[in-house]
């Protein structure tokens, strides 16, 4: 069971770090050109537990 939690665990915390490293990358990729929503977002989530959730979406980004 314990082995089980673990995994578990590990699976949350890359999940997380990707996240958080996609934010960055995402946040160095931007064009910074009105309208700012976007950027001031993904400023503000350089801390990471609101980068690992914001990483995973886009925000106003053209595919």
């Amino acid at each position: 069971m314990k082995f089980i939690v673990t995994v578990f665990m590990l699976v949350i915390y890359a999940a997380a770090l990707l996240g958080w490293i996609q934010n960055i990358t995402k946040l160095v990729d931007s064009d910074f050109e009105a309208p700012y929503k976007t950027e001031v977002i993904r400023t503000i989530s350089i801390i990471p537990p609101i980068g690992a959730v914001t990483g995973w979406m886009t925000i106003g980004e053209e595919k």
